[in-house]
């Protein structure tokens, strides 16, 4: 992995140069920087404007934080759509939302400029003794230095390092819930990775089963959570084949089957042709924010490498997951030992591509239906025995 992980060599050039004259230009303001101090820290801004699984791995750096800081207000920056997963959370007070991720393509450049001149102003205002950006992203290290916050630190991989207070080497071996606590170090927190539940109120939970009338309360049967959709189409399992395992698992009475995912992904796919009473589609009638209410009366998560197999793994589920050759799956799994990774290993990978460019796909559609259904058999075992 190079030095600045952008894939255009223009980018790579202008990031090498903007750090090489900022860091001659910083370098005798450096003695001047105040030194934290721990027992002044009273709020924390942490930002992770990213897509669901990062921000669901950094769970684990904001509880160290929390333990670490009891007594300080923690604020968490992510995108809107995202951001009501975080209401009822103990560690945070506020979660700011901003409009969209910075790498977002359905927004322009203006739009952009017109967030970040937002948010700006919003934490400007939340005089913060620490900032943390957990993406290593120009654009949020930028955010932070230009609102005074007093104390920042960061990865500064995609340029901007020398803007911040405590630089963190980037080790590209590790996984993301490492990464993210790797930036605590010199906090000398607590090193505890554990993937805890999402939070929620009754309240929260009433509404959504009354919404939801047509899941049954109570069944025999293990409850298996389907998801088919996927953040690119380099990353989604063949239709043909979660069809063809869903079929397989009715077929023998082995589970209630729930379908979730956006109204979207539902209209992108053709009929499932089931017609049975242990099938429940709830495929744009659920948001983001009710998926862990479902998934805590759920057993098993069978999906895509994707943002709600992450919240499957924090709510417990057991995960059986398709992975594609898109990224180096050892960096950016589900943080869950309940986990069944189905990969069919190629040469191209990892590819970081949106669509698959090689004819077949193979990463994915190597995968077949009978390893799919041979590791559901694996994992329903491994839950009867449990029980």
């Amino acid at each position: 992995m190079p030095r600045y992980p952008f894939k255009s060599l223009w980018k790579r050039v202008l990031a090498g140069c903007f750090d090489a004259i900022g860091r001659v230009c910083f370098f005798p303001l450096r003695p001047l920087r105040k030194p934290l101090e721990l027992a002044a820290v009273h709020r924390i801004l942490v930002i992770r404007l990213d897509h669901i699984g990062d921000v669901v791995m950094a769970r684990p750096a904001i509880r160290a934080l929390h333990k670490k800081f009891p007594h300080a207000a923690i604020d968490l920056l992510v995108t809107e759509d995202i951001a009501p997963l975080f209401e009822h959370s103990k560690e945070i007070r506020a979660v700011i939302a901003a409009q969209y991720a910075w790498f977002n393509r359905n927004t322009s450049f203006a739009q952009k400029c017109l967030e970040f001149w937002r948010l700006l102003g919003i934490v400007k205002t939340g005089s913060y003794d620490i900032g943390i950006d957990l993406r290593g992203d120009l654009r949020n290290i930028l955010l932070m230095f230009l609102s005074g916050i007093k104390y920042t630190i960061g990865y500064g991989i995609a340029g901007g390092g020398f803007l911040l207070n405590e630089e963190v080497p980037y080790d590209t071996a590790q996984h993301q819930v490492r990464l993210n606590l790797n930036l605590l170090n010199s906090f000398h927190v607590a090193q505890d990775n554990k993937l805890l539940p999402f939070e929620y109120s009754s309240e929260k939970a009433r509404k959504f089963w009354e919404k939801i009338k047509i899941l049954p309360s109570t069944t025999l049967l293990p409850r298996v959570v389907f998801h088919m959709g996927a953040g690119y189409p380099s990353k989604r399992w063949p239709f043909e084949n979660f069809r063809a395992l869903i079929q397989q698992i009715d077929r023998e009475a082995l589970a209630q089957i729930v379908l979730v995912g956006t109204e979207a992904e539902k209209e992108a796919t053709p009929d499932l042709k089931l017609n049975s009473e242990r099938l429940i589609d709830l495929r744009g009638k659920t948001t983001l924010q009710d998926l862990p209410v479902l998934l805590d009366i759920c057993d098993i998560f069978i999906g895509n490498d994707s943002g709600p197999a992450h919240i499957a793994a924090a709510q417990g589920l057991e995960i059986i997951l398709f992975v594609s050759g898109t990224n180096d799956i050892r960096l950016w799994y589900p943080w869950t030992e309940r986990l069944s990774l189905l990969q069919h290993e190629v040469p191209c990978s990892p590819c970081g591509v949106d669509i698959c460019p090689v004819e077949g796909h193979p990463c994915v559609e190597g995968i077949t239906v009978d390893q799919a259904f041979d590791a559901f058999l694996s994992t329903l075992d491994r839950l009867q025995k449990k029980s």
